[in-house]
């Protein structure tokens, strides 16, 4: 249903898929994005690929025949299919995410993996393997011994800063009250949508009409979203019932702007101090919409 109303397939949305897709605590709809929920599932693969537990065939066989001797940071990534290498492509974004916990060292490659703040460091230190007699493919326990670090002795000044940063090892709204689940689901679609001032008015131009006037006053003034929930005399006299059953509205609003910044002020004072304001308040939008 609210794909239909926010596309007719015209190529005229009323509003972007990047506001649809926000969380409803910024002043979406909490739909979920293909493009992020892709990558979530592309970095799950990759994240398999760093657990290599044994219990996917995919890892086992991208280990033996593509990795090989390396790790997923230090691939170089210039063949493979083009899957392959968009996999490749996120693992900068994986990384920021990965928090490696130096326990024996076992597990982890010293040169290859990111357990250093410095990243991988056969990268960063490509001359390691040389200077500290320590080939490519030495594990991390290597430098490590009784859960202390051990690293060969060394004048080299790079190999002194590598040790100054040595991770510490181990013993062995806005918008927010749109959309909240006590809310009805027709009026706080509504309520979106006035918020953003996407529904149909006839000043749009998208809607087809024969004068732009509004429907509930007879057409003394155009139909606004400001005119429609504020200035015409049939809001009017919503609001001030609302007004005296909800405290929060008691001052006078004379748009949907200010009435949003009245209501966010209650906010960060009160976190919103009745749940039923809202309600009314979507319930009094849906009735004036569908009176429109």
């Amino acid at each position: 249903m609210m794909r239909r109303f926010l596309w007719h397939g015209s190529g005229n949305a009323k509003v972007a898929w990047a506001q649809i897709c926000k969380p409803k605590q910024e002043g979406g709809l909490g739909i979920r994005s293909l493009v992020i929920t892709n990558q979530a599932l592309m970095l799950k693969q990759l994240w398999r690929l760093l657990q290599n537990d044994g219990t996917s065939i995919w890892v086992e066989w991208i280990q033996r025949h593509r990795l090989r001797q390396s790790t997923i940071w230090t691939f170089n990534g210039a063949t493979g299919s083009w899957g392959w290498k968009k996999l490749l492509k996120l693992r900068p974004l994986l990384q920021r995410g990965v928090i490696y916990k130096v326990g024996d060292g076992s597990s982890f490659s010293l040169w290859q993996d990111v357990w250093h703040e410095r990243g991988p460091l056969c990268l960063t230190f490509p001359r390691g393997p040389v200077i500290t007699g320590l080939p490519l493919s030495s594990p991390l326990s290597s430098v490590l011994q009784r859960n202390q670090w051990s690293w060969p002795a060394s004048t080299d000044a790079d190999i002194a800063e590598i040790i100054s940063q040595l991770p510490p090892t181990q013993p062995s709204a806005a918008d927010r009250f749109v959309g909240e689940a006590a809310r009805i689901p027709k009026h706080t679609f509504i309520l979106w949508m006035a918020m953003l001032e996407k529904l149909s008015t006839m000043d749009k131009p998208w809607v087809p009409r024969a004068d732009d006037g509004c429907v509930l006053c007879g057409g003394l003034f155009d139909e606004t979203h400001d005119h429609l929930f504020f200035h015409c005399w049939y809001s009017k006299r919503c609001l001030a019932i609302l007004k005296s059953k909800v405290r929060k509205f008691a001052a006078t609003s004379s748009s949907a702007e200010s009435t949003t910044s009245k209501v966010l002020e209650d906010v960060r004072m009160r976190i919103m101090v009745a749940e039923c304001s809202t309600s009314l308040q979507s319930q009094n939008l849906y009735r004036i919409w569908n009176l429109a």
